[in-house]
Order: structure tokens, then sequence, then C-alpha cells
């Protein structure tokens, strides 16, 4: 597992500000962690941190593996946002998830819950 943080600003990650700001997540505070999966091989977690977050805390070294459902780290005080890179051909993402995303709805994802399937 690599992790890797780059500095940057708070900016609010929800739908609308994504149409204002001109690459709001490369703009963010972020933590790349670079890590492979029993499921999907190697992926990219990336953790944005968003307006009124003052830090984001890694709960595991680079040597660490991290089991499913355990914590890897976590946000202070505000809003955040996670996205995951999964290679192409490894999940096929919920039929909702994906009409949500096409009308620019946020939908909240809560630990534990479905977003698709191993293929």
């Amino acid at each position: 597992m690599s992790i890797n943080e780059i500095k940057g600003d708070y900016y609010y990650v929800n739908p609308i500000a994504l149409e204002r700001i001109t690459h709001l997540y490369c703009q963010n505070k972020r933590v790349i962690t670079r890590t492979n999966t029993d499921n999907f091989d190697e992926i990219l977690y990336l953790e944005i941190g968003a307006t009124f977050v003052g830090s984001i805390f890694q709960n595991h070294d680079k040597e660490d593996y991290v089991k499913k459902g355990e914590e890897k780290g976590y946000f202070t005080f505000g809003g955040s946002t996670v996205v995951i890179f999964i290679k192409k051909g490894k999940l096929k993402i919920d039929k909702d998830l994906l009409k949500n995303t096409k009308e620019n709805v946020e939908t909240k994802i809560f630990m534990g819950e479905k977003i698709g399937v191993k293929i």
C-alpha cells in the first residue's frame, strides 16, 4: 500500500460546486492510497477534504493490510468525499447509481452498502 498526501483547499464537493469550480477534486486536499484488494486487484482510493474539514487521518501504515469493513482513516469536522478507481471490467455498478450520476444527483453511500457486483 502506498499513501500520498496532496495539500489543497477545502471547497464544497456537491454537484453545484463541481459545475462551478474547474477541476475541483484536483484543488481540494487529498490523500491517495494505492492498494491491492482480494476482489478487484489494484485500486486507487482517493479521500478528498471538503469545506470545514480540518484534517484527513490515516489509521494504517503503508505496510498494513486493511480488512473489509475496518476503519482505514477518517476526516475531522465537516464534509468530505471518497472516490475509488477500479480497473475497467472488474465491477458492474448498480443501475440506480448510474442513473443518479447521469442526472447529476448526489448519492450518499454508507459503509458496507452495495454499489455493484464483481465481474
